[in-house]
């Protein structure tokens, strides 16, 4: 299925505003380590290498909605910078789940 170059810069867009969306839920959920938190973590990652995947890809092959896939790569990269401070913080001893008594 290819979609129009707009559409798919938009898309990318669209789905980096959800990688922030489910990072911010992820901070706030992910401590309690129920289904909701793993439904979470499992659709901020989808929604992280999905903005990777369509951003990059739009802004490789078209000047469509460029701004879009922007913000798209961007988001993006912003989780992906998160996971990498919190597995550091995690390898270096910190309690991440401890912030609010970890249950």
């Amino acid at each position: 299925m290819d979609f129009e170059p707009t559409t798919r810069g938009r898309l990318g867009g669209g789905l980096g505003l959800l990688s922030l969306a489910t990072l911010i839920a992820s901070v706030v959920w992910v401590h309690h380590w129920s289904a909701r938190s793993g439904v979470i973590v499992t659709v901020w990652a989808l929604a992280t290498l999905g903005a990777l995947v369509v951003s990059g890809s739009s802004l490789a092959t078209s000047y469509g909605a460029r701004g879009w896939a922007k913000l798209g790569l961007w988001l993006a990269i912003v989780s992906v910078l998160a996971l990498v401070v919190a597995g550091f913080a995690w390898a270096a001893g910190a309690s991440i789940s401890g912030a609010c008594g970890g249950g």
